[in-house]
């Protein structure tokens, strides 16, 4: 094939697009190309449609560079490849800053990173206590203090010309010299200080000063002489005007007006007034204080009045039942046993209410589950007789083994004793307002507790434990009564004490002696009632 280059090109009417605004069929044209120079940049591009795509291209720029030629280039046209142009650039300039942005980054980290970055780690090397500045200064500090250590050597050392100099003891008496010189300037000095303070010396300070003295107040002993007696007048009561004078005349108006503030003469003094404000506060004392003895007398009186009603009813006796419940509950709670209050109710017997209150002795005991029957009475019309009696009626409508009985101190009659046991009854005084009775009652519950074993396993040996029992009561009965001993000691003479001492400490042994048998005989029948059991 030739050099030249045959090119089919589709293309279109430019008239009939401007003309209709369209696209319109393409026309085929047939060139043959022989120009040397389009034939060699066609050769660049491959053959088929890059290099008919440039061919049309570069024929598009010749139509129009020849229509520019002849002055009719599109307006439209070149603003559409304006455009075009304008496009392509700002696309290469977004991707060329994409570019440089990332490179200026990668950049910019590769040096500024705070962890990886050189810059930093670059710095830090510097900077570090054995950094690269560092090892810097101290050699540059080091060689210092070597040139400074040899400059100070040579002219401050041992060896130096100035210490030289300065050393007495050697040749050189610069010294020596500056000592005679100083010398001879302080002995000038002192011996001119000296003759301004001699009288000697009429041009010296002092005796400068003497005369300017004596010019501006005359005579010194003359002028102290007159200034002593006007110091001696001023002390003097025979003048009105002293010092002194004044001085007495004040202490005489004080004390004028003192005694005036002290007298009760003087009704508006501070004394008057302070004795008039006492009388009032007294007064208002002993108003307060009849008026309080009033209240209190008023009270006492209601208060014996609502005794006085319940010692005529029947009330004084439901509170001293209250009153030996409570007692009870506390001491059998300490104890383990159970305490049920059973005066309102019936019991075993029809119709009969006899049995205040029935204690349950604990499971942990040897007579366990038994039951005590108390009656409470604070009345005075049981005896002996009567309490026994009414004991035996409160074990059967209870359905007891024991009945404690318990008298009030206040009501109970001469025969009743204080603490006593009649077979299955214990009768005991007991008084509500005096915790020294309160041992009669545990004592009372302690026996009970000990006694309450069926009757059908009492034999001799049995017998013979309650006898032990029995004598253990009545020497504790004999100890406590020791009580009234220690309550008359406490209030007689100075010997008081030693008596209560004394006394406190023999029944407290035999207390504890009897205390002591009677835990051994509750043992006993604890272990035969397991053996028959």
């Amino acid at each position: 094939m030739s050099d030249d280059i045959i090119l089919s090109i589709q293309t279109t009417d430019s008239r009939m697009g401007a003309e209709a605004g369209g696209r319109h069929d393409p026309f085929y044209v047939n060139l043959v190309i022989s120009d040397p120079e389009v034939i060699l940049a066609a050769s660049e591009y491959a053959e088929g449609r890059p290099r008919t795509d440039f061919l049309l291209t570069a024929l598009k720029i010749g139509v129009l560079s020849l229509r520019a030629a002849r002055g009719v280039v599109d307006g439209e046209m070149v603003r559409k490849e304006g455009e075009h142009l304008m496009e392509q650039l700002g696309e290469r300039l977004n991707g060329w800053r994409k570019v440089f942005e990332e490179r200026v980054a990668g950049s910019l980290s590769h040096y500024f990173d705070p962890k990886q970055g050189t810059f930093v780690e670059r710095v830090e090397r510097l900077v570090h206590a054995d950094g690269d500045l560092a090892n810097v200064m101290k050699l540059q500090v080091q060689s210092a203090e070597q040139n400074l250590a040899k400059v100070f050597e040579q002219f401050i050392g041992e060896n130096s010309q100035l210490l030289k100099v300065l050393d007495p003891s050697g040749e050189n008496q610069l010294v020596q010299t500056m000592q005679r010189t100083l010398d001879g300037v302080i002995q000038s000095q002192n011996a001119a200080i000296l003759q301004q303070f001699s009288l000697d010396n009429k041009g010296g300070a002092l005796t400068r000063f003497l005369g300017e003295l004596e010019a501006k107040h005359g005579n010194l002993n003359t002028a102290l002489s007159k200034n002593m007696a006007d110091v001696v007048s001023e002390f003097s009561l025979d003048r009105p005007d002293s010092a002194l004078s004044r001085l007495v005349q004040r202490v005489e108006t004080a004390q004028r007006s003192l005694t005036s503030e002290l007298s009760l003469d003087n009704e508006s003094s501070a004394l008057s007034r302070l004795q008039k404000m006492l009388e009032d506060n007294h007064k208002e004392q002993v108003a307060m204080a009849n008026r309080l003895s009033e209240s209190l007398n008023v009270a006492i009186g209601q208060l014996q009045a609502r005794r006085e009603e319940a010692a005529r009813s029947t009330r004084h006796g439901l509170e001293f039942e209250v009153s030996v419940g409570d007692q009870l509950r506390a001491i059998c709670e300490a104890a383990g046993d159970v305490v049920r209050d059973c005066g309102t109710s019936t019991g075993l017997i029809p119709n009969k209410k006899v049995g205040d209150f029935v204690v349950t002795i604990g499971p942990e005991k040897a007579a366990a589950n038994a039951k005590i029957v108390i009656e409470a009475k604070e009345s005075a019309s049981y005896d002996l007789a009567a309490t026994l009696e009414e004991a035996d009626v409160a074990r059967r409508n209870r359905g007891a083994g024991v009945c404690v009985f318990v008298h009030s101190d206040k009501t109970a009659q001469a025969g009743i004793p204080v603490f006593s046991r009649y077979g299955h009854d214990i009768v005991v005084r007991w008084h509500a307002d005096d915790p020294g009775t309160d041992v009669w009652l545990k004592a009372a519950l302690m026996v009970a507790t000990a006694m309450s074993v069926r009757a059908a396993t009492h034999d001799k040996q049995d017998a013979a434990s309650f006898q032990v029992v029995d004598n253990a009561i009545a020497r504790m009965r004999k100890q406590i009564e020791g009580f009234e001993v220690i309550r008359t000691s406490a209030n007689t003479s100075s010997n008081a004490a030693g008596k209560i001492l004394e006394r406190a400490r023999i029944m407290e042994e035999s207390l504890l002696s009897q205390v002591e048998a009677l835990c051994s005989e509750v043992a006993k029948l604890k272990a035969r009632q397991d053996q028959e059991s």
